[in-house]
C-alpha cells in the first residue's frame, strides 16, 4: 500500500472515530433514580432535560413511585426539570409532566436542536449547567452532544420498543461496546 493511501485510510479512521465518538454519553446509569444527586451538584446543574418513553414511562404511560420521590428530592434542590420528547401525543407528556412536577415539549424532533434552542431561549440557563438524559444514542444522547450540554443515557425501560427504536438498538450496542471499551469498563 502506497504512503498516500495509507494517509487516506488512516484519515477515514479518524473521520470514523469523531463521528462515534459523538454519540457518546457522559455518563450511564440503569435508571433515571439512580443518578445520585452529587453528580448533579458536582456538574453545578439547573435545568434537567429528560425524554419520556422509556426513559421515564414504560409503554402504559406509567412510571415507578421511586422516579416521582427522585424528581420530587431534586426539585427541592432548585433543579429545574423538563420533558423533551419526539412523542407527538401532547395529552400524554402535559398528564406525565403534570404529574412529575415537570415542565414539557412535544414533537422536538430530537437530534434537531429546535427544542433544545427553544429551551434555552425560554429558561436562559446557560448551556454548561442543562444536562440531557434519554435511553436512545441516536435521539437524546446525540441531540445533547449536539447542543453542547452533557448527557446520561439510562437503560430502556421496556424491551418491547417502538420498530424505530427496535432498528437503531444493534448500532447503539455496537457503539456502547466501543465507548465501555475505551472507558476501560469492558
Amino acid at each position: 500500500m502506497n504512503q498516500d493511501k495509507k494517509e487516506e485510510n488512516a484519515q477515514d479512521v479518524g473521520i470514523l472515530k469523531h463521528i462515534v465518538k459523538s454519540f457518546y454519553p457522559t455518563y450511564i446509569y440503569d435508571k433515571v433514580e439512580n443518578i445520585p444527586y452529587d453528580l448533579i451538584k458536582e456538574n453545578n446543574i439547573k435545568l434537567l432535560l429528560f425524554d419520556m418513553d422509556n426513559t421515564l414511562i414504560d409503554n402504559n404511560h406509567t412510571y415507578s413511585k421511586e422516579l416521582k420521590e427522585w424528581a420530587k428530592g431534586i426539585k427541592k434542590e432548585g433543579i429545574e426539570l423538563y420533558i423533551l420528547s419526539n412523542s407527538p401525543f401532547g395529552k400524554v407528556v402535559k398528564k406525565i409532566a403534570k404529574e412529575l412536577g415537570m415542565q414539557y415539549k412535544y414533537k422536538a424532533l430530537k437530534p434537531s436542536l429546535k427544542g433544545y434552542n427553544k429551551i434555552l431561549e425560554e429558561k436562559k440557563i446557560p448551556k454548561e449547567n442543562i444536562m440531557m438524559i434519554g435511553d436512545q444514542l441516536f435521539t437524546d444522547i446525540w441531540g445533547g452532544n449536539r447542543f453542547g450540554i452533557k448527557t446520561i443515557l439510562v437503560r430502556p425501560i421496556n424491551k418491547k420498543e417502538a420498530f424505530i427504536s427496535k432498528i437503531k438498538r444493534p448500532f447503539e450496542k455496537i457503539i456502547l461496546k466501543h465507548y465501555l471499551r475505551k472507558k476501560g469498563e469492558l
